[in-house]
């Protein structure tokens, strides 16, 4: 593995958090720090310096500031192109136009959410409000683009610098919100239904709910085997995650004393990582947390360390703070509800830092790249537009070395029209991803 020298006036917690990620785990490049010019200059290996003021005539980075800085703060927000690639913190006398490593911090630590509590009407934060929405690329994973330029001009004035890139992965995942439909609710919930369909005279759904609960039909949630057939034809990577709370307005799944929804927990954690869907009203109550997790360990008798919140519900840096506390090591949350899409602008994994405690913790991070309700449900599309979409974002993860991680439900594969041909998605989806994945030319060292 190729060695970097950078030069820099001071190394902080910041700095040194994205190099790691720029340059290691994008970029697989080993590096080292100096404050000493002495030794930069007698340095005959490849190298580039992050100042203020290039040392002489060395490839040079200008900092703009934000990586010596601590506490969080109103940034004046300046774009700056180059190439196909935009940023923030402009520069005057640098190898780009932009502080190119300001730009990928602030992007991938969210810095934003810090400095407003602008939410909807679930409590969470509104991506019309995110700089890489207003700026038209939450599609793009900005950050990995970043790394992609960087390499480029690593190369340009060192050839014989070795850089390697993850290769493209596609992980689906499966939230599991409402494990059946009309089994197993108790009959307190199941004669409810009933009545609300007769008040509504929907009659297609009470022939269904007879149907169901006398044996003669599937559960139409009941979606488990169809969904992993088709992932195992296309060896591709599953992780389901479970919603284990006490009832709620917002947290409907079926009751956790059932031994059937039990075993179905059971079962599918014994075959495939799976972590907790910790709920919608444990977002406010830590206790609520702890046993949610300790119900899921107690079912499957395994600790749990991966986390998706329910409804996407969380806010910077409280909730992961907790999750850190709880004992999760992994979050798969980062992502919006109404928009596909790329939170923190990276489809890489990577280790959460704290803007307030300013440091990296031992969080890491999952981003998600796009959900099967974000089509159907918020934006009332076809599965034909959907798809579209979803190819899209595949292309700019493909192309830039990274992880697109798909958000489904077991509950999206209904004959109602808003699900309409959504099965076709997610085998498409499914089939697209392994013939990237077979077509990978780079390797991670």
């Amino acid at each position: 593995m190729s060695t970097l020298l950078i030069y820099t006036h001071e190394t902080t917690p910041r700095l040194k958090y994205i190099f790691d990620l720029m340059l290691t785990d994008l970029l697989c490049l080993s590096y080292e720090l100096t404050s000493d010019s002495n030794v930069f200059d007698a340095y005959t290996g490849a190298k580039f310096s992050y100042s203020k003021k290039a040392i002489g005539n060395e490839l040079h980075f200008e900092t703009t500031g934000l990586l010596f800085e601590t506490g969080v703060r109103q940034q004046t927000i300046i774009t700056a192109q180059h190439e196909n690639i935009q940023g923030i913190f402009p520069t005057l006398k640098s190898a780009l136009p932009f502080d190119i490593f300001a730009s990928a911090f602030f992007l991938v630590t969210c810095y934003e959410e810090y400095l407003n509590d602008k939410r909807d009407q679930y409590g969470r934060y509104r991506a019309s409000h995110k700089l890489n929405y207003k700026l038209g690329f939450l599609n793009r994973p900005m950050v990995n683009y970043y790394a992609l330029s960087l390499e480029q001009l690593l190369k340009q004035h060192f050839p014989t610098l070795v850089t390697k890139r993850h290769p493209f992965k596609y992980i689906a995942t499966v939230d599991v919100d409402i494990a059946f439909s009309y089994l197993y609710k108790g009959f307190k919930r199941g004669a409810g239904g009933i009545v609300r369909s007769l008040m509504f005279s929907d009659f297609k759904d009470l022939k269904q709910r007879i149907s169901v609960l006398t044996g003669k039909q599937k559960d139409p949630y009941d979606t488990y085997d169809y969904m992993l057939d088709v992932l195992r034809k296309h060896h591709i990577e599953t992780r389901f995650f479970f919603l284990l709370a006490d009832g709620s307005r917002f947290d409907k799944n079926t009751p956790t004393c059932k031994p059937q929804f039990r075993a179905l927990v059971k079962d599918i954690a014994s075959k495939y990582p799976s972590g907790i869907h910790l709920s919608f009203k444990s977002h406010i109550d830590p206790d609520i947390q702890k046993m949610e997790k300790e119900r899921m360990e107690e079912i499957t008798g395994k600790a749990v360390t991966h986390n998706r919140f329910h409804y996407l519900r969380f806010s910077l840096p409280k909730s992961y703070n907790r999750l850190i506390q709880l004992g999760i090591t992994d979050d798969h949350s980062m992502g919006y509800g109404p928009h596909a899409g790329f939170r923190a602008s990276i489809c890489t994994p990577y280790f959460f830092f704290n803007l307030e405690q300013n440091e990296v913790t031992s969080l890491k991070v999952h981003p998600i790249a796009f959900m099967d309700t974000t089509f159907a449900h918020y934006k009332r599309e076809s599965a034909e537009h959907a798809l579209d979409k979803i190819g899209e974002i595949m292309s700019y993860v493909k192309e830039t070395g990274g992880t697109c991680v798909g958000l489904w439900h077991n509950s999206s594969f209904t004959d109602i029209a808003e699900w309409k041909g959504y099965k076709y998605v997610f085998e498409s989806t499914a089939a697209k991803a392994s013939a990237l994945m077979d077509a990978n030319e780079y390797t991670h060292a």
